[in-house]
């Protein structure tokens, strides 16, 4: 698997399981016997025979016990050693052949996560021996579990014209009893879930069955209906996707390897033992995924449809309904499009170009990024000619020590001051100075703006997010001014001084905002709040925001800062070292931008000690929620003279003509 491809998919695995966990052993519910009798796993055991599953549990275990969130992996192998991903450092996990297992003393807490490919017919006999060895060892234990996530074989399609898929039990009477001369590996599979279901009658009952049809994804083309990969590779040669009438007319089941996984995690902690659940990403026509794989590469790939009247539809699909009562969020899985655009990423070796993630710009991002390096010199000359000290903060400081130029995904440009400096930029604000092109976007000076981070706009466009774009001001593109003020040298006081700041923040923002938002907890805690906190004016907590940010401010030989308005309140005081001196770097186009002399100390405290490197493909992405991007006379050039109507908020209806 391509490494870069690897790393997003351990990343958005880790990050999912952590969260999931969490969310497991907090239930939002007072049931004490319940969450009293709740726990995580401690240990993982994949069981495999090199089949693409089993091979991609081992290093997405590793990477989430390097998380800290389970104690101890291994992997036994039941045919050979299962393949390695090359790109991943196997340090932390132990490899071992199957007999192995049974020689350890009894574990607890341990969950077996057993992988069988039915195709792998030849050690069909090893297969039934090893499961029912691996329940009789996780027997000896206390609170042990087995998984048996099975790659289904090939079927035939549903014998009914109405019936467009099978449950649990529906899908078994079909295999076991309507097929009239099974195959070698549909029997193999009918032979396990027997096996299984006498294993739970014997006594064993912690074991469940995760029916996985026709896993697909980087590293995992086995789906049986379909040769997705020999597809990929011919399109990519010839340069053409074909589709058929026969394409148009079988739907089948489709599992991507990531959501394969996620819910044989899921099933593991939230489904009920001894049962069996039928998965899968989407149910799809094979023209559906020609389709989308065009769509990704149409620059590249042509389209050709020879196709007649369908006539009848073959389902090869499963009915996934039972899932969703393990809090399965068929939302939160990965989008067909964007799976088969990593497949066909993965097969070819083309790059992710990573448009998906940035596709909210409607490729406005180059040319945002040009007004906002504008913005950027204009600020650098309006501080020069008042001798007030700013430094790039947060991501655009990351950006010019990791790239020498803007994150490339990033829309914005944070900038930094301490309290003295921010004081007077306020008070020569661009406002004041180039009124015309800009207006300062504040509280301070009442331009209808009351986020607690202050920003410089550019007139005349829109550059609104989902919370701004509720309320009628001036919401162009913007640069951040963030504030970093002086908090008690006594480091557990600056804690709460940060922790004081934060709570305000958010009573600024509700109060601004006026209504509650979406989630449940969040919902009921803010229509209890809301009717108490509009006694007061929105003026009446920014007076007591700002006066609790300058508690300090006149402290001599301060050691300690807080981030006042910007993403670091939780997180609380700062050393002041490094902040008050600034060397120039490079940025965009060759301008020599501030940045801290101590840079190290500030991206350590925001990012950790290993800022440098990229993170995973799926977090290059927008930062922001949009709701409205409107350059307006700025969409082509940077021309101030250009003489077009001037944006009245009320609508474009209200402009003016010229």
């Amino acid at each position: 698997m391509d490494k870069f491809i690897l790393e997003d998919e351990l990343s958005s695995i880790t990050g999912r399981y952590v969260k999931f966990t969490e969310r497991y052993m907090n239930p939002p519910r007072i049931n004490k016997v319940d969450k009293r009798s709740r726990f995580l796993y401690d240990n993982f055991y994949v069981i495999s025979d090199n089949n693409p599953l089993g091979r991609f549990m081992t290093p997405a275990f590793t990477s989430i016990k390097r998380k800290g969130a389970i104690s101890s992996v291994e992997a036994f192998s039941v045919s050979e050693k299962p393949a390695n991903f090359e790109h991943f450092d196997y340090t932390d996990c132990s490899f071992a052949d199957i007999d192995s297992l049974y020689e350890k003393s009894p574990v607890n807490k341990t969950a077996f996560m057993i992988c069988v490919d039915c195709n792998n017919v030849k050690s069909k006999e090893l297969w039934l021996e090893t499961i029912r060895k691996t329940a009789d060892f996780a027997s000896k234990g206390k609170n042990n579990m087995c998984v048996v996530s099975l790659l289904l074989p090939e079927f035939p399609a549903i014998p009914s014209d109405d019936i467009t898929s099978l449950s649990e039990r529906e899908f078994g009477y079909f295999m076991e009893r309507k097929l009239e001369n099974p195959t070698a590996e549909q029997s193999f599979f009918v032979e396990i879930e027997k096996l299984c279901r006498n294993i739970v009658n014997d006594g064993f009952e912690n074991i469940n069955i995760s029916r996985v049809a026709n896993l697909f994804g980087p590293d995992s083309c086995v789906i049986r209906n379909f040769d997705l990969e020999g597809f990929i590779k011919e399109s990519h040669a010839s340069g053409v996707v074909n589709i058929t009438t026969e394409d148009q007319a079988n739907v089948i089941s489709v599992s991507y390897i990531r959501d394969a996984f996620n819910f044989a995690t899921q099933i593991l902690y939230c489904g009920r033992t001894g049962h069996i659940y039928n998965f899968c990403s989407h149910s799809t026509s094979i023209a559906k995924m020609k389709q989308s794989i065009h769509e990704s590469f149409k620059a590249s790939l042509g389209l050709k449809s020879d196709c007649e009247n369908i006539g009848k539809i073959n389902y090869y699909t499963l009915n996934t309904l039972k899932f969703f009562q393990c809090g399965w969020a068929q939302n939160k899985n990965m989008g067909l499009k964007t799976a088969l655009y990593r497949t066909y990423c993965d097969v070819t070796g083309e790059p992710d170009n990573n448009e998906k993630n940035i596709a909210i710009y409607a490729g406005k991002l180059p040319r945002i990024k040009d007004l906002e390096l504008m913005m950027l010199k204009d600020i650098d000359a309006l501080c020069e000619a008042n001798g007030i000290k700013y430094f790039l903060c947060g991501g655009t400081m990351l950006g010019a020590v990791r790239y020498g130029h803007s994150i490339p995904w990033d829309d914005d440009l944070d900038i930094g001051m301490l309290r003295k400096d921010f004081d007077k930029f306020r008070k020569v604000s661009l406002k004041d100075q180039n009124h015309e092109l800009y207006n300062y976007s504040s509280n301070y000076n009442k331009s209808g703006s009351h986020y607690i981070v202050d920003k410089v706009r550019l007139n005349n466009t829109y550059f609104s997010t989902r919370y701004s774009s509720v309320h009628e001001y001036d919401d162009g593109l913007f640069i951040d001014v963030l504030v970093y003020d002086q908090t008690s040298n006594i480091k557990l006081v600056g804690m709460i001084h940060s922790r004081i700041v934060h709570i305000l923040s958010k009573i600024i923002e509700l109060r601004w905002y006026n209504k509650p938002r979406k989630g449940p907890k969040r919902k009921i805690r803010e229509t209890l709040m809301l009717p108490f906190l509009r006694i007061f004016p929105i003026g009446f907590y920014h007076s007591i925001f700002e006066f609790v940010l300058k508690l300090y401010k006149h402290k001599k030989n301060a050691k300690y800062v807080i981030d006042s308005t910007g993403k670091l309140q939780k997180k609380g005081p700062f050393s002041i070292q490094g902040l008050e001196d600034i060397q120039r770097v490079p940025f965009d186009e060759g301008f020599q931008a501030p940045i801290p002399i101590d840079y190290t100390n500030y991206l350590t405290f925001d990012y950790g000690p290993n800022y440098l490197p990229e993170p995973p493909l799926s977090k290059r992405a927008a930062p922001h929620n949009f709701a409205r991007i409107d350059l307006g006379e700025y969409i082509f050039e940077t021309d101030t003279t250009v003489n077009y109507r001037k944006l009245d908020i009320r609508g474009e209806l209200h402009e003016k003509e010229v």
